[in-house]
């Protein structure tokens, strides 16, 4: 019905303005200036005056193979209408069934797209009119780019369907909310303090914000669920200090979310799942991606590239065998990269020759291919694990393009990785200090480069499968470690180490506090602990934490909100544990023994708000029975 209601429109349009719609088909319509609206392009009436606009009315325009428009009307300053045009055949995927460009005050009304990749794509324009219009197409329905706010200045009309469905276009909201729309295309622009929440947008053009400022995305969807060629879930362009929250986007083919010259803005709680890339940012400094974003089965977890800087990226879980990158640092400039969690990539962190003075701290790679390759300069690697990947730390090799150099990798810990470090031909002047090699480090250490630097004031690395000797007690070692094919000398290395004060990762961040049981006999039990109360900690756990460093390492707490039937697995995590869960009051629900690396799930019988981890056997020992009561922290 809503089809012959437009159709209706447009019959009484035409004949209002006189002009009576013909039923030729013909090729494209190219308009590259004024002087180009005549009537071998189509033009039937009007002189190009406000009032008395160039109608481009009833043409069936047929777009060959080859041809990337159906029309273009660009550079052009004349009032126009196009008024029922019938377009098909635009097939292109760098084309468009129709293309405005550089032009103002005109009118698309009335027509109708099908058979094509793209509907209308309106550049740098102002003051357009859409409305009564159907686009039936295979890509992306609308687009509008525009370097201004001005130039999203126009009044795009609900009676534009773009696959069944109301084209949803805002400009200029102060203070409104749009709330539970179902569509494909969602604009706004050139707004501030909106609310965009609870919004579907399906198979179409995803959530687009233009020069928008203070608002919030909140509890959003954008999708696909057919394989048809599609944007972005949700973009950000020139809008700052907006909050991206608990959404979902997925299955996108280009990005879940992307920030182009977008600053300030921040991102978390968020479910990007399946798409080309999870984050993109380009050109846009001074963002938080934090909290928890659920980044699974992206080609590309995170991408910084195009010069952006100063950006955080904090707590989040990038994961998926389909991940082939978590975080590429491409153009990047001082962003921090802490606290993440790595696992199934194909390259956990992949830092570009461009990307320089970005610090790395307190991540943990988890059985990936390469956890780290890095080719860029003047990084620091801090506090990170890396355990149970095929490669650790590798400098891939440049063929003397560039030279990797200037970079500290400084306390990160290694543990059973295929190889733990290989530096390459055209590396120099890297730093390696207070590093913990485990396993038989000689065998995994690989310095390829030229003066790489394996003390630092003073303090070497620890390197495991070496009998260090020590006889003054000052806790270097005796002897030079030789870190070959280079046969560069760690003349300070490390003869013991302090699991207790090592940085491992994302449990490095786990707060460390006294933990305190009264059995059933009244007997108070005190137990060093970290503390795991944020979703990422708690997915964590003990993941990749080194089996050689857990009899002199505290156990974990799991903290939860509020009761509620908790599971636990032992995917990654290398020793068997004993796990005890207590109710939100302290009392004793379950105990049980978790196999190493079993995917078994391990729950209580009763809702719990709290779970102890402490080593195989620690319960027993411990004396902990039905009646042990948690002291709540």
């Amino acid at each position: 019905m809503r089809r012959i209601r437009q159709l209706a429109v447009v019959l009484l349009l035409v004949i209002a303005t006189g002009v009576i719609a013909s039923a030729d088909s013909r090729g494209p319509i190219s308009i590259l200036g004024n002087a180009d609206f005549t009537a071998d392009n189509g033009v039937v009436g009007g002189t190009g005056t406000q009032d008395d606009p160039y109608i481009i009315a009833g043409w069936e325009v047929d777009v060959p193979a080859g041809q990337r428009f159906g029309v273009r009307i660009e550079n052009a300053t004349a009032h126009f209408v196009l008024r029922g045009l019938v377009i098909s055949g635009a097939l292109a995927l760098d084309g468009a069934a129709i293309r405005v460009g550089f032009v103002t005050h005109g009118t698309i009304e009335g027509c109708t797209v099908t058979n094509s990749t793209h509907g209308v794509d309106i550049v740098s324009s102002t003051d357009l009119v859409f409305r009564d219009s159907v686009l039936t197409v295979n890509g992306r329905g609308l687009s509008v780019i525009g370097e201004t706010a001005e130039e999203y200045r126009h009044t795009i009309e609900e009676s534009v369907e773009l696959k069944g469905q109301a084209v949803l276009y805002y400009y200029g909201l102060d203070g409104e909310t749009i709330d539970g729309k179902y569509g494909t295309h969602l604009t706004v622009a050139a707004s501030r303090n909106v609310t965009i929440s609870n919004n579907e947008i399906e198979n179409g053009d995803g959530i687009e914000l233009a020069f928008v400022e203070d608002s919030t995305v909140v509890g959003n969807q954008a999708y696909r669920s057919a394989g048809i060629p599609t944007t972005n879930g949700l973009l950000l362009y020139r809008s700052n200090d907006n909050l991206i929250e608990g959404n979902n986007f997925r299955n996108n083919e280009e990005a879940a979310i992307q920030l182009s010259l977008s600053n300030g803005n921040t991102i978390r709680d968020n479910e990007l799942l399946v798409n080309d890339a999870g984050i993109r940012l380009y050109a846009s400094d001074e963002n938080r991606i934090e909290g928890y974003n659920v980044i699974f089965g992206n080609t590309t977890g995170i991408l910084v590239g195009l010069g952006s800087s100063a950006n955080v990226i904090s707590g989040n879980i990038i994961l998926g065998e389909r991940t082939d990158q978590g975080i590429n640092l491409g153009m990047a400039t001082a962003n921090r990269i802490e606290k993440n969690y790595f696992t199934e990539a194909e390259m956990g962190l992949v830092v570009e020759a461009d990307a320089t003075n970005n610090d790395i701290v307190h991540n943990s790679f988890i059985a990936c291919v390469w956890a780290i390759s890095n080719a860029g300069a003047n990084n620091e690697f801090v506090g990170n694990l890396l355990s149970q990947n095929t490669r650790g730390v590798i400098f891939p090799e440049t063929m003397s393009r560039t030279t990797t150099s200037g970079n500290v990798f400084r306390g990160n810990v290694f543990d059973t990785n295929g190889s733990h470090v290989y530096t390459n031909l055209d590396s120099q002047v890297n730093w390696f200090t207070g590093n913990v090699f485990l396993g038989d480090s000689a065998s995994l250490v690989a310095d390829n480069g030229t003066n790489n630097r394996w003390m630092r004031d003073g303090v070497g690395n620890y390197w495991g499968g070496v009998d260090a000797i020590d006889d003054d007690g000052d806790g270097v070692a005796d002897a030079a470690f030789i870190v070959y094919p280079a046969g560069i000398p760690d003349t300070a290395p490390l003869a013991t180490i302090d699991p207790m004060e090592l940085e491992v990762g994302v449990i490095a961040e786990m707060a460390l506090q006294t933990t305190k049981l009264e059995l059933g006999d009244g007997t108070m039990v005190e137990l060093p602990t970290r503390v795991a109360d944020e979703p990422l900690e708690r997915y964590v756990g003990f993941q990749g934490f080194p089996a050689s460093l857990l009899a002199e390492s505290p156990g974990i707490l799991f903290a939860f909100e509020e009761e509620q039937e908790l599971q636990f697995w032992m995917k990654n995590v290398p020793f068997d544990l004993d796990i005890a869960f207590f109710a939100g009051d302290g009392h004793l629900t379950g105990q049980q023994t978790m196999e190493a690396f079993s995917e078994a799930a391990h729950a209580a019988k009763d809702l719990s708000q709290y779970t102890l981890e402490l080593p195989s056997g620690a319960l027993a020992d411990l004396g902990v029975d039905a009646d042990t009561v948690l002291v709540l922290p």
